[in-house]
């Protein structure tokens, strides 16, 4: 009797709603990849081509990212084959995963999902392999159909950043200035940030803004800010970025500012970046400089990575260069504590030794906003009590319905209450069959239950490998990330990379702008030397007795001929006469100045008329 009335409630909540299936329109290839061997009815197909319904969508060697009407996204194996229905799609060949609300036909069952991401593999024999990465999938000839415009564009659904405050302190001391490190000039600041998410599209590009102050609350103080963009590449999941900023900072005397540039490009964690300041004031101090990093993941804490960066650099300033290095290690405590600290050596600033401490929070409950992480709803245990029903939404279901081929989704014929036959009502409600996220089952051919049970961890993670990998990420990767910790911990580096926990991390931690580190400036030990013009005291004349003045030296006498360096060599000296002679016949002149001496006028050579010069005689 209980079985009776029961079977009655059931029939009144359902069965006078008319059934409205959720439409089916097209599949839309975003996304080939290992080559291009994609079709549509076996004509090669290309991005943005798309598949409607009647159609088949199969691939060779290659793999492809299939839109469903903007509903849910796919991605087709290699070696796969889909044929499109009316209201679901049938698996013939291969494998693919589905994250959104789109049934699929099992024989003569129909999986239905909702805010779903499941796999589904054709065995050689023909049954299937079904196994729920997120959320819940319920087979049977009953399934939730929700109406269109109740269904959220797939694309609207990827995770986003929320802004970050930061707080910290920072420190860095040197003996640049000639003082030993002991009593190095340096400085102990607070700091503050704020990261900013400007614009994200699909779920891997950021454009964001960073800006931090400091100062030591007494005279001491410097800003920054940076415009930057980050973006995900699914092909090797390697990230990078680029940015340009802008640095000030209050210097002794003159107020220092420099343009920012840098890039980073980060791939298994492993860093390679670039980045390099120059200055814009007119200090006598200011050095630009550029500075290389590789940073080494040395060791796991979490879903983070201990990092040590090495930093080769070139300093420019006062009209040379200088190199250096410097050596650096990043660790991560959490998702909001970090600590640093680094070293650094060149033969400008000398031995700089400095490191941070900061702590940053979201401002809204949290770093990232996913709209698909919904609170757990208590199970149920009754079929038409469960989340997948009870939603007030039209249901279709299937009575006794004869086994088909065509892969569509199974109508409903309104029946009369009195005219049922409860007990077969009951006995279908008895045979759906619901997977739980980690879980897995074979159907037949036929959409018969023929096993079902929990995946195992290496089950679970062969499956992301297989399917997500050189993927583009998936509106749920991060809530297929949190299902696996979850169930078997933290997973490892290649499915972290994978499911995007490296991204959300990578995306919200713009490069380090460190005062001691970026804000550099030449010592004042260094700079050249300006010559200063020293006054002597004006003695008191009255005061200073006056020397005694010193006798005259006597003035030296010279002698001299004039001689002539041409002509007749018989006559070259000038004697007076109206021809020359020789130097014993040679007149002697004298004068105390060698510049006073002359011989204008004087004569010599045969006829007394070659000019001559003065020859100094002592």
């Amino acid at each position: 009797m209980f079985r009776k009335l029961l079977g009655i409630a059931f029939a009144a909540t359902f069965l006078p709603v008319t059934a409205s299936a959720a439409s089916f329109n097209s599949a839309t290839i975003r996304r080939i990849i290992d080559g291009r061997e994609v079709f549509i009815d076996r004509r090669e197909a290309t991005v943005d081509d798309t598949a409607d319904r009647g159609q088949e969508l199969s691939t060779g060697s290659s793999r492809a990212e299939v839109l469903f009407d903007r509903r849910a996204l796919g991605f087709l194996g290699n070696n796969s084959l889909i044929r499109l229905g009316d209201d679901c799609f049938r698996l013939d060949r291969g494998q693919v995963l589905i994250n959104g609300p789109k049934n699929t036909c099992l024989g003569t069952k129909v999986l239905g999902i909702r805010g779903t991401t499941y796999v589904l593999s054709v065995k050689d024999d023909g049954s299937y392999e079904l196994a729920v990465l997120s959320g819940e999938a319920t087979v049977g000839d009953a399934v939730e159909t929700p109406e269109n415009e109740n269904t959220p564009d797939i694309l609207s659904m990827y995770p986003t950043l929320n802004p970050v405050i930061g707080f910290g302190s920072s420190a860095w001391g040197s003996n640049s200035s000639g003082e030993s490190l002991g009593e190095a000039a340096g400085l102990i600041l607070g700091d503050a940030s704020v990261f900013v998410p400007l614009s994200q599209s699909m779920g891997n590009n950021l454009l964001y803004s960073y800006s931090t102050a400091s100062s030591n609350f007494d005279g001491a103080w410097g800003a920054s800010t940076e415009l930057g963009y980050k973006w995900f590449n699914p092909d090797n999941r390697s990230i990078s970025s680029l940015l340009v900023g802008y640095d000030g900072w209050d210097g002794a005397g003159c107020f220092q500012s420099q343009l920012a540039l840098g890039g980073l490009w980060q791939q298994g964690r492993w860093q390679f970046g670039v980045t390099g300041g120059i200055p814009l004031d007119q200090c006598a101090n200011n050095l630009g400089f550029a500075i290389g990093q590789v940073g080494i993941p040395v060791a796991d804490v979490g879903d983070q990575s201990i990092t040590l960066s090495l930093s080769p650099y070139v300093l420019r300033g006062i009209g040379d260069s200088y190199g250096g290095g410097r050596i650096g290690l990043n660790v991560p405590i959490g998702d909001q504590v970090t600590l640093s600290t680094y070293g650094q050596y060149d033969e400008l600033l000398d031995t700089v030794v400095g490191g941070q401490i900061s702590y940053r929070f979201a401002t809204n409950s949290g770093f990232v906003n996913d709209p698909n992480r919904r609170p757990q709803r208590p199970s149920s245990p009754l079929p038409w009590q469960a989340s997948e029903f009870n939603t007030g939404r039209p249901m279709q279901i299937a009575l006794n319905r004869s086994r088909g081929t065509t892969p569509t989704q199974p109508r409903t014929n309104t029946t009369p209450i009195a005219n049922t036959n409860f007990n077969n009502l009951i006995s279908e409600a008895d045979t759906i069959v619901r997977l739980k996220a980690g879980e897995e089952a074979t159907f037949s051919s036929d959409g018969v239950l023929l096993s079902q049970g929990m995946m195992s961890q290496e089950r679970f993670s062969q499956l992301i490998i297989e399917t997500m990998s050189g993927q583009n990420l998936l509106p749920e990767s991060n809530v297929i990330n949190l299902i696996y910790q979850q169930l078997y911990g933290l997973p490892d580096r290649t499915l972290l990379s994978i499911l995007g926990s490296d991204w959300l991390i990578a995306a919200r931690t713009p490069y380090p702008r460190l005062r001691g580190a970026n804000n550099l400036v030449v010592p004042n030990n260094k700079l050249p030397k300006e010559e200063d013009s020293v006054e002597e005291p004006e003695e008191d004349i009255a005061d200073v007795d006056e020397p005694e003045p010193e006798p005259e030296p006597e003035s030296i006498q010279l002698t001299y001929v004039c001689r002539a360096t041409g002509g007749n060599p018989d006559f070259p000296y000038f004697t007076g006469g109206t021809t020359g002679g020789t130097l014993s016949d040679a007149i002697r002149f004298q004068t105390t100045s060698r510049s006073e001496a002359s011989c204008s006028g004087r004569g010599a050579g045969s006829e007394g008329l070659e000019p001559t010069s003065p020859q100094f005689l002592t």
